[in-house]
C-alpha cells in the first residue's frame, strides 16, 4: 500500500492581507486543520492542550471585553454626579457633563467656569450633587 506524503504544496489555504489583532475561531481551526494535515503520523499532536489552550485565549478575550464594556457603563452612570479626583498633581472636585468613550474612558468634569478631561481612573470620590438630588423646601 502506497501513502502519498503530504507536502506544503498540497495544502490550500486563502491568503488574505487583513490588520486582525485577534485570532478568530475560523483561523484557529484553519491553523489547527493545517497542522493536523502537516503532522507526522508516528508523533501527533496533543489536540487536548491545543483545545484547552483556545478555550482559555478565548475566555481571557471574552473577559477582557466584559471588563472594557462594564468600564464604559460605568463612565455613563457619572455623568451628572459630582466626582473628585487627581490631574496632574491637583485634587479638583467638580461635575460630569459628559463622557469620552474613545479609547480608554475620560470623564469632562467642569470645575467653575473651567472643565478638564479626567480618566477614570484618577477618580477617587463620587457623590450626588446635593443641590439637585436634596431640597429643604417644601
Amino acid at each position: 500500500m502506497l501513502v502519498n506524503p503530504v507536502t506544503a504544496n498540497s495544502v490550500s489555504t486563502a491568503s488574505k492581507t487583513t490588520s486582525k489583532k485577534e485570532l478568530s475561531a475560523e483561523d484557529f481551526w484553519q491553523l489547527l486543520l493545517t497542522h493536523l494535515q502537516m503532522q507526522d503520523p508516528f508523533q501527533t499532536a496533543d489536540i487536548n492542550g491545543m483545545m484547552e489552550q483556545f478555550v482559555t485565549l478565548q475566555a481571557a478575550r471574552e473577559m477582557a471585553r466584559l471588563s472594557d464594556t462594564l468600564q464604559r457603563v460605568q463612565a455613563l452612570l457619572l455623568l451628572g454626579r459630582v466626582i473628585s479626583g487627581d490631574q496632574d498633581g491637583e485634587k479638583l472636585s467638580g461635575m460630569v457633563i459628559g463622557v469620552s468613550l474613545t479609547g480608554s474612558p475620560t470623564l469632562k468634569v467642569k470645575v467653575g467656569d473651567q472643565t478638564f478631561n479626567l480618566p477614570m481612573s484618577a477618580v477617587w470620590e463620587v457623590s450626588f450633587e446635593p443641590s439637585q438630588n436634596f431640597s429643604t423646601e417644601a
